[in-house]
């Protein structure tokens, strides 16, 4: 199986993943933990962590015929410099990962390929490939694997490569030669706790995901939280500062990119048509034009900027979705002291909305609870 093993770990090598690793499948012991995890709420509108679990806990209940686990990282850039005048040019900042194609295809393509390797190089053995919505716990693969270890962030990190990667995971129906774990090497250090605006990451290497600004503005679905908004700053997709603040990310830094940094503006007018046409090859599909839309509205209102009013004030009055208008009326409401007449007098127009939650909104921003 030596030779074997060498070519299966070459083979993903050739199509751009590093670290490749292997694990034995069995039972992750988890089972008391995401237990108390899911009863604490702690998925929130991820309602697909409550399916599988068993096939989470031990990949063999949903696929029997799996012996091997290989992971791997697949490397994304890291993020540019943050922009220290977002609030003067009404730029908004995307996370890293999302620059380009959505991962979720070209990972789902690249390890296509390595499992028909596999299969290539173990004749008559299955192998299927799995990016992250697979019922597949890939961190905790990826660490009995050796890939890395699991940082205070949650996150996989390695020594060389930090935590700037996607993971991907094979099953592998035939026994391979497993990877020793590496250690973990957080030791004291807990920047990514202490950098976290809206202190989602705790610790004991726990994550909330609910205060978490990618949960946020990605995966909640409703209204964000009134006393989180301000926490989002800058971001509306995602969030890099854990990673950005960890030693072992080191300096990694890419060059500029426009298309992390959009005009929020831009966002908050953007119909179906436009948003599919910019967006709908790309990770931020995944957050929908509605919900990219709220989180604009939110950043806008974080810039303390009179010249984010005129957008808001007409999202307020046009935009189809109630979810968009209420959070414009949020933003107008913090923008009165920048904005004074102008972000009120908008307001004062929408008191009529017909949806409840945006009448609200209006009210709590004119300051009549």
């Amino acid at each position: 199986m030596t030779r074997e093993r060498v070519a299966i770990l070459r083979a993903g090598l050739a199509l751009g993943f590093v670290r490749p690793r292997v694990a034995c499948i069995g039972p992750t012991g988890r089972d008391a933990f995401y237990e108390r995890w899911l009863a604490d709420g702690r998925a929130g509108d991820m309602r697909f962590l409550l399916h599988h679990v068993k096939a989470r806990l031990d990949p063999r209940t949903r696929y029997p015929w799996a012996r091997t686990v290989v992971s791997a990282f697949y490397p994304y850039a890291a993020p540019p410099p943050p922009r220290t005048a977002w609030r003067q040019e009404l730029r908004g900042r995307i996370a890293s990962y999302a620059l380009g194609r959505d991962y979720h295809a070209e990972m789902g393509e690249r390890l296509a390929q390595w499992a028909r390797a596999i299969e290539d190089a173990l004749p008559g053995v299955r192998a299927t490939g799995f990016v992250d919505t697979a019922a597949i716990f890939e961190h905790e693969w990826a660490a009995r694997a050796g890939v890395g270890w699991t940082g205070k962030h949650t996150l996989t990190l390695s020594e060389d490569l930090g935590s700037y990667a996607f993971l991907g995971e094979i099953l592998v129906g035939a026994e391979i030669e497993p990877d020793p774990p590496v250690a973990d090497r957080c030791g004291s250090c807990t920047r990514c706790i202490d950098t976290c605006p809206t202190g989602a990451i705790e610790p004991g290497y726990r994550l909330e995901p609910r205060r978490c600004i990618s949960y946020l503005t990605i995966e909640h679905k409703g209204s964000i939280p009134v006393e989180m908004r301000p926490a989002l700053g800058e971001w509306v997709f995602g969030c890099d500062l854990c990673q950005v603040a960890c030693p072992w990310n080191r300096d990694a830094t890419s060059p500029p990119d426009e298309r992390l940094a959009p005009d929020l503006r831009r966002i908050l007018s953007l119909d179906e048509a436009g948003f599919e046409q910019r967006y709908a090859a790309t990770a931020l599909a995944r957050a929908g034009r509605v919900r990219l839309a709220r989180n604009a509205a939110v950043v806008l209102g974080n810039t303390a900027n009179p010249a984010a009013i005129s957008a808001l004030a007409t999202a307020l009055h046009q935009h189809d979705a109630p979810l968009v208008r209420g959070h414009a009326a949020w933003a107008l409401g913090a923008l009165q002291d920048a904005g004074g007449a102008a972000a009120r007098a908008a307001l004062e127009a929408a008191v009529g909305d017909p949806d409840p939650a945006v009448r609200a909104e209006v009210r709590a921003a004119l300051g009549d609870r």
